[in-house]
C-alpha cells in the first residue's frame, strides 16, 4: 500500500509542537531538518512511532527526523501546512548560553554541516559528469583535445571551480545574511583579473590593496574562507549599519559593506581560511600515510556510528577539496564501500530470517538502498540500529571491507555515496584490475555481513500491531501467550499445557486488569476485543505465589510483551493443572471465533481468529 505522506506530514508536525514552534525547515537525503522555536514542546516519543519515521537525531539545534529516501515527498506535504522552509535558522530566539569549548565545537560543526548538505547534489552531480568524462576517454570514445570531452569535463568541474559561490549561497541562508553580498565577495576570490594578480603574487609581484599586501592564495575548490565570511557579513551589516546616515544608507551602506568585506576576505580570512583547510587535510591525510590500509579499515569500522551522530560531514571539505586538487580521494571514501554494502548484507540476512512482516517489507527495502543507491539511513535506523546486533555485523564487516579497500589502493574520482550503481567512481583507469578489486570489497562486504548477521542472530520483533490487528477479510488475529500444547474449548477460547512459565501479550492494546492473587490478566485490543489468560486450574487458591506479574492494569503492551512468569512446578506440586486458557470475554459482539487447531504452538503463531462483522444480540458469551 502507498505511503500516505499528507498524514505522516500532518502527524510530525503535530509531534515536533505544531507549525508555529517551526522556525526553519529543511531537508537532506533521508531526513527532515526542523529549527524548532521551544525544543520542550515536541514529544520525542510520539514522533519515533509515526509510521513512516524511522528514527530522530536532536543534533547543533536541529531536530532531524528521520524518513528515508521518500524524504522529499514528505517535505513537500509539510510545507503546505503553515511550515516555513526558507527562513534563516538564526532567525529563531536562543537563550543565551555559556560558551564552551563542547559548544564552540558543537557550533563549527553545524556550520559545516548546514552550509554543505544542500551542496551534495550539485557535488555529486558534478563529480560523476566528470567522472562520464574520464570513463569516455578511457574507452576512447572521445580523445582529450575532443570538443564533448572538454565540454563534460568543463560541466563537471563547474561546481568545484566556483565552489566558494556556491557556499556562500548556502553559508548566508545558514546564517541569515544577505545572500547577493555574500555572492558578491566570493565571486571576487574567484574573479579571472583577481586569479591574474594572485598567479604575479605567487611569482614573487607584490599586490597590495592600498597599503594592505595581498597573499598570493588560490581559492578555487575552497569552502572555508566563503563560511567564515558569510558568518562575519552579519556583524558587518550590523557595524556599517550603525555608521551611516539615514539618508545615506540606500547606496553608502552597501558600499561599505562589500569594500570592508572583500578586504577582510582577501588579506585576512581568505588565506587563514586556506591555510586551516589545508592543515585539516594535512592531518586527515598524514595519519592515512602512517597507518595505510588499517586508517581506511578503522574508518569503515565507525562510519555507521558517524553516520548516527552526523559527524560524517566533517569530512565532506575535505573530500571535495582532496577529489577537486587531486582528482580522487583514497582514504574515507574507499572505507564507505564496506560499511554500505555491510548494512545492505545485514538487511538481506534479516529479511530472510525475520518472521515479522513488516520487519521483511522495511529490511528488504533497506537493503535495496543500501546496496544499490548507497543510503544506508533506512538500513542503519530501521534495522541495524532497531536490533542491535545486526550493528555489530556491520561495524566487523566495515574493517574487514575496509582493509582489503586499503591494501587494493582504491580511490575515488566522485563523492558519491558508494553502491552497485555509482562503484565506477573508484575505476582507476590507469589500472584496469582496480575493477576486479571494487568487486571483490563489494562481494566481501555483502556477503560476510550476511553470513554475520545470521551467526550472530538477533532478537526478532514480535508480530507488530497491523499484524495482530484487524485483517482484510475483517478478522483480529491473536498471538499464542505461551509456548506449548494447544487445544480448542467448548466455549469461545482455546487452552494451552504450557512447557514453562512466560505468559506474553497475544495483542496489542490495554491491561484492563491484573488479578490480586496476579494468575490472570485482562486485555483489551485497539478493535475491542476483550481477552482473558488464566493460568492454571483453581490457581487462584495459591494467593499469588507462584506468579510474578510484569505488568499492571492501565499499561500498554505490544504483541510479545511479557504479562506475568509463572512458577509451573509449584504449581504442580500444589497437585494443580497448569492448562492455561486464553478466552475472548465479550464474543457475543463478534460474528464467530476460530482457535487454532490442536497442535504445538509458540509465541510467533497464531492461534486463535475473531471475525470483527457485528451480530445481532442473543449469541452466549464465551465462559471465564
Amino acid at each position: 500500500m502507498a505511503q500516505d505522506f499528507k498524514k505522516l506530514a500532518r502527524n510530525v508536525v503535530a509531534g515536533v509542537g505544531g507549525a508555529e514552534n517551526v522556525t526553519n525547515l529543511t531537508h537532506c537525503m533521508t531526513r527532515l531538518r526542523f529549527i524548532l522555536k521551544d525544543e520542550s514542546k515536541a514529544d520525542d516519543a510520539k514522533v519515533k512511532n509515526i509510521p513512516g519515521v524511522m528514527g530522530l537525531v536532536k543534533q547543533g539545534g536541529q531536530y532531524q527526523v528521520i524518513i528515508g529516501n521518500n524524504v522529499a515527498a514528505a517535505y513537500k506535504e509539510i510545507l503546505p501546512l503553515g511550515v516555513e522552509g526558507s527562513v534563516a535558522q538564526d532567525d529563531a530566539p536562543k537563550e543565551k548560553q555559556k560558551w564552551t569549548p563542547k559548544r564552540v565545537g558543537m557550533t563549527i560543526l553545524d556550520a559545516i554541516i548546514g552550509t554543505m548538505t544542500p551542496l551534495i547534489p550539485a557535488i555529486i552531480g558534478g563529480s560523476m559528469v566528470k567522472l562520464l568524462a574520464m570513463l569516455l576517454l578511457m574507452t576512447g570514445v572521445a580523445g582529450e583535445t575532443s570538443s564533448t570531452y572538454v565540454l563534460l569535463n568543463t560541466i563537471g568541474d563547474a561546481s568545484f571551480f566556483f565552489l566558494p559561490i556556491l557556499v556562500a549561497v548556502s553559508a548566508s541562508k545558514k546564517f541569515g545574511t544577505n545572500t547577493y553580498l555574500a555572492v558578491a565577495i566570493a565571486g571576487l576570490m574567484v574573479h579571472p583579473a583577481f586569479m591574474d594578480l594572485m598567479a604575479k603574487a605567487a611569482e614573487g609581484q607584490a599586490v597590495t590593496l592600498a597599503m594592505i599586501p595581498i597573499t598570493s592564495v588560490k581559492y578555487t575548490y575552497t569552502i572555508i574562507p566563503a563560511i567564515v565570511m558569510a558568518w562575519l557579513l552579519r556583524y558587518i551589516e550590523a557595524g556599517v549599519d550603525r555608521i551611516t546616515p539615514v539618508v545615506m544608507k540606500n547606496f553608502l551602506k552597501p558600499m561599505l559593506i562589500l569594500l570592508v568585506g572583500a578586504v577582510i576576505a582577501i588579506s585576512l580570512v581568505g588565506p587563514m581560511g586556506v591555510w586551516l583547510g589545508n592543515g585539516i587535510s594535512a592531518v586527515v591525510y598524514g595519519i592515512h600515510g602512517k597507518l595505510g590500509w588499517l586508517a581506511v579499515a578503522i574508518v569503515g569500522a565507525i562510519w555507521p556510528l558517524l553516520v548516527m551522530t552526523g559527524m560524517h560531514r566533517v569530512f565532506t571539505p575535505t573530500i571535495v577539496t582532496t577529489i577537486a586538487e587531486t582528482g580522487s580521494e583514497a582514504m574515507v571514501m574507499p572505507s564507505e564501500i564496506g560499511a554500505n554494502m555491510s548494512l545492505g548484507g545485514a538487511s538481506l540476512a534479516v529479511a530472510m530470517k525475520t518472521k515479522n512482516r513488516e520487519l521483511r517489507q522495511t529490511a528488504l527495502a533497506a537493503a535495496s538502498s543500501a546496496l544499490i543507491a548507497g543510503i544506508t539511513e533506512p538500513a542503519l535506523y530501521g534495522v541495524a540500529i532497531r536490533l542491535k546486533r545486526p550493528m555489530i555485523a556491520s561495524v566487523i564487516t566495515g574493517f574487514i571491507a575496509g582493509a582489503v579497500a586499503g591494501l587494493a589502493g582504491l580511490a575515488s574520482h566522485s563523492m558519491a555515496a558508494p553502491g552497485l550503481f555509482t562503484s565506477v567512481q573508484f575505476i582507476d583507469k590507469d589500472n584496469p584490475t582496480s575493477i576486479l578489486w571494487i568487486a571483490a570489497v563489494m562481494a566481501i562486504s555483502v556477503v560476510v555481513s550476511f553470513a554475520l548477521t545470521l551467526i550472530i542472530g538477533f532478537e526478532d520483533i514480535p508480530v507488530e500491531d497491523d499484524e495482530a490487528d484487524m485483517t482484510n477479510d475483517g478478522s483480529v488475529k491473536l498471538m499464542a501467550p505461551m509456548t506449548g500444547m494447544a487445544k480448542g474449548l467448548l466455549g469461545k477460547g482455546m487452552a494451552i499445557d504450557p512447557e514453562d512459565g512466560k505468559v506474553v501479550s497475544p495483542i496489542a492494546g490495554t491491561v484492563t486488569t491484573v488479578f490480586p492473587t496476579k494468575h490472570a490478566i485482562g486485555l483489551t485490543d485497539d478493535n475491542g476485543v476483550e481477552v482473558l489468560i488464566h493460568v492454571g486450574i483453581d490457581t487462584v487458591s495459591l494467593n499469588g505465589e507462584p506468579f510474578t506479574a510484569k505488568v499492571a492494569a492501565g499499561d500498554r503492551v505490544a504483541v510479545g510483551d511479557e504479562l506475568l512468569e509463572a512458577d509451573l512446578d509449584a504449581i504442580k506440586a500444589a497437585g494443580l493443572p497448569t492448562t492455561t486458557m486464553v478466552v475472548i470475554t465479550n464474543s457475543d459482539q463478534f460474528k464467530d471465533i476460530a482457535p487454532v487447531a490442536p497442535g504445538h504452538v509458540s509465541f510467533k503463531e497464531h492461534v486463535m481468529e475473531v471475525f470483527h462483522h457485528d451480530m445481532e444480540a442473543g449469541t452466549e458469551p464465551a465462559m471465564a
